[in-house]
């Protein structure tokens, strides 16, 4: 935690121009930049500079608030161009902000800042929550979040300050709202501001705790009487691509240059579900496939599932995790969209293309088992991955009880005896 109150603590920050260490005199919260108000004694310059939380954890920005320049990691240079270009363009525009008091608070909170640009981004930083309900019972939580998340607070939060900031505009920089945020502050004697791990470890939470729905039952996982359920995770801005990555931007300018609308590659994308599911029902001719995902329900077949919507709200939301829960295996393409598929289902295919091997892993909630068994049930394969290699694949982890013969914990210990008929029927999920 990083404490703002009484007085603000803070690893020492040198000055960009004489390299004499700032003096930070308070703290500014503008929206999803949490943000110390600096001050160099000797040069006289003055900065606004990034809290070690969420991103700024790993890529601090410092803005000189005269120039409006910014300083920081280079290879950073999304996450100080969106502090850039908020600030040229601050607004005191008031926001609908509604506070949830939902338990006894405390004289000591730590905030949890939930806003942001990108989906992913504030999922992943609400996640955080779990720790302060569960380990630091001395502090109050209050969680600061928009409205599409607030359905997935767990139980435990002190107050919900639920803003009104839509993704499209997470990224500015809002005085009024910096001023209000530090106006309700104001009657706490001791305030801290969360790090929220903008990708915390699965360890630190339990996905039932946020939506409320219980994951697939791993031991459940080879036991589908050749009925399994597959689920395809639906996504229009990035998809499942034909060519090989190594030629795919090249693929999509001759796609623009020649008229190949995003509609027909939309689909591309359905066919190749089709296939997939296809493929899947030719092995498993009482297969459950369905496509849930943002985008219009047409053109399929009446015996695959359309679980896609246009617009998306808190129940359906629920319903979708309802049906992760329930699937052997999601697939979809690398993003947010796998996050909290890859947190309820028993196995992840994932395809990913090269532009996004650096992003690798960072959209998966893994859930904690063997080593072994992880490897196995969570597989990465290049985006340009043929309908029928996916189901191939697919089919493999359906055999779950193969490998767990062969590799699960409870098949290797030493110090137990064990007898060939017992092996298969604990394998293949009988009971005694």
């Amino acid at each position: 935690m990083i404490r703002l109150k009484p007085v603000l603590e803070i690893p020492p920050v040198e000055c960009p121009n004489c390299r004499s260490t700032l003096t930070a005199s308070d703290f500014l919260i503008t929206g999803m930049r949490n943000l110390a108000d600096f001050h160099c004694p000797q040069c006289e310059s003055e900065f606004y500079g990034d809290l070690a939380a969420g991103q700024a954890l790993y890529t601090p920005i410092l803005l000189n608030k005269k120039s409006g320049a910014v300083y920081g990691d280079d290879n950073a240079a999304w996450f100080s161009g969106w502090l850039a270009d908020s600030y040229k363009q601050r607004t005191k525009e008031p926001l609908r902000f509604e506070v949830r008091k939902l338990s006894e608070i405390k004289n000591k909170v730590v905030l949890l800042n939930c806003l942001d640009t990108l989906y992913g981004h504030s999922l992943l930083k609400l996640l955080n929550a779990q720790h302060y309900i569960d380990r630091q019972p001395d502090v109050s939580l209050i969680v600061m979040l928009p409205p599409f998340l607030e359905w997935m607070l767990p139980a435990g939060v002190a107050e919900a300050w639920v803003i009104d900031l839509p993704l499209r505009r997470g990224t500015e920089w809002n005085d009024w709202l910096a001023g209000e945020i530090s106006e309700r502050l104001e009657s706490f004697s001791e305030v801290y501001l969360s790090v929220a791990f903008s990708h915390p470890r699965s360890e630190d939470f339990d996905i039932e705790r946020f939506t409320r729905v219980l994951p697939f039952p791993l031991e459940n996982l080879g036991r589908h009487q050749n009925r399994p359920v597959i689920t395809f995770i639906w996504r229009e801005d990035r998809l499942w691509e034909a060519e090989r990555p190594s030629t795919s931007g090249r693929f999509r300018k001759i796609k623009r240059r020649f008229g190949i609308s995003r509609a027909e590659r939309t689909n591309e994308q359905a066919n190749k579900v089709i296939k997939l599911a296809e493929c899947l029902r030719d092995e498993f001719p009482s297969l459950d496939f369905a496509v849930a995902g943002l985008g219009e329900a047409n053109n399929l077949p009446d015996w695959i599932s359309d679980l896609r919507l246009m617009k998306l709200n808190v129940e359906a939301e629920r319903a979708w995790c309802g049906r992760y829960s329930k699937s052997h295996i999601v697939v979809g393409v690398h993003g947010s969209n796998m996050l909290l598929p890859s947190a309820h289902a028993g196995g992840v295919i994932e395809l990913i293309g090269e532009e996004r091997w650096g992003n690798y892993l960072q959209d998966i909630l893994f859930r904690r088992s063997d080593s072994r068994e992880m490897f196995f049930r969570y597989r990465f394969v290049p985006h340009s991955t043929a309908p029928e290699d996916i189901a191939r694949l697919a089919s493999t982890i359906l055999r779950y009880e193969d490998f767990r013969r062969l590799m699960s914990p409870e098949f290797c210990r030493h110090q137990e005896k064990y007898d060939f008929k017992q092996w298969l029927s604990r394998g293949s999920g009988e009971q005694n």
